[in-house]
């Protein structure tokens, strides 16, 4: 994917998708993907060209009419485990109200597929059940730095910070009501949160290590544009927040993109969205 970014005239794509962008349906997408995200995932669709996507977190649906729009022969899968906030569903997507990791992926090609993770889980365990069923190639979203976010990312685990900020057994089932109570409450915890059991995280760099084991390409795509503060974080992109050089700099904005930068500025919400390719 860098190469083909690096020999990409990214202005020329970027004008292309702003042709595009305004015939969402979600204007404000609170919440999912706003324009940066938005157009590194429809590029790299459409660079990719692949046969099949899993969409594995969907929120109101806006990301699958992207998708729709980036590859329209490609069969696609929607994965939430909540499908009460979906306002566009597509006629030809498949809808499934399980986890990724639960999924067998019968008949599916996994050297012909993308994974696109957009829901807020551990990304390290992403890979790993990205691994187990075949697949190598994945766009994770909530790419978060060091210090933020509400799930472990790839950053982090890059990094070393970790994400660090519950036990069970027979005994719970044989206490004192209070015991047993404490272990009921842990268990309904439990089934909220699904995979997010593997949310806390101690700093450490065993899993970089690991990951550069199996890895094959992993790459940051550049925002379109930046404004000098994240909206997200109040800090600006330096340290531990610094982003690769956006498309566009601020001093060099087309008119399309600083009527859209004052009317929203978090439109240009970053979250060094990445790619992965495994081995």
């Amino acid at each position: 994917m860098e190469t083909i970014v690096a020999s990409s005239d990214l202005k020329a794509a970027v004008r292309d998708f702003l042709a595009l962008y305004p015939r969402r349906p979600i204007i404000q997408n609170l919440g999912g993907m706003r324009l940066n995200h938005s157009f590194a995932t429809w590029f790299m669709l459409k660079a990719l060209k692949p046969k099949t996507i899993i969409e594995s977190g969907v929120w109101q649906g806006y990301s699958t009419w992207l998708i729709e729009q980036a590859c329209h022969d490609a069969k696609i899968f929607c994965l939430d485990i909540d499908f009460s906030r979906l306002f566009y569903k597509s006629i030809s997507a498949t809808y499934i109200k399980r986890d990724f990791s639960q999924c067998p992926w019968a008949g599916i090609d996994p050297a012909s597929a993308v994974c696109i993770f957009d829901d807020h889980q551990n990304a390290y365990q992403r890979l790993k059940d990205m691994r187990w069923a075949g697949f190598k190639r994945a766009i994770f979203d909530d790419n978060y730095p060091c210090g933020e976010g509400d799930c472990y990312s790839l950053r982090q685990m890059l990094s070393g910070c970790g994400h660090p900020h519950m036990s069970m057994g027979k005994a719970a089932y044989f206490g004192d009501t209070e015991q047993q109570l404490h272990y009921r409450n842990l268990e309904i915890v439990l089934r909220s949160v699904g995979t997010q059991q593997h949310a806390l995280v101690e700093p450490n760099f065993e899993e970089r290590v690991l990951f550069e084991r199996n890895r094959k390409s992993y790459f940051e795509f550049p925002p379109v544009a930046l404004t000098k503060i994240s909206a997200l974080w109040d800090k600006p992109y330096e340290g531990a927040y610094q982003a690769k050089p956006p498309i566009y700099p601020e001093t060099a904005l087309p008119a399309e993109l600083q009527a859209i930068m004052a009317a929203d500025p978090r439109e240009f919400d970053y979250v060094y969205i990445a790619f992965v390719e495994l081995t």
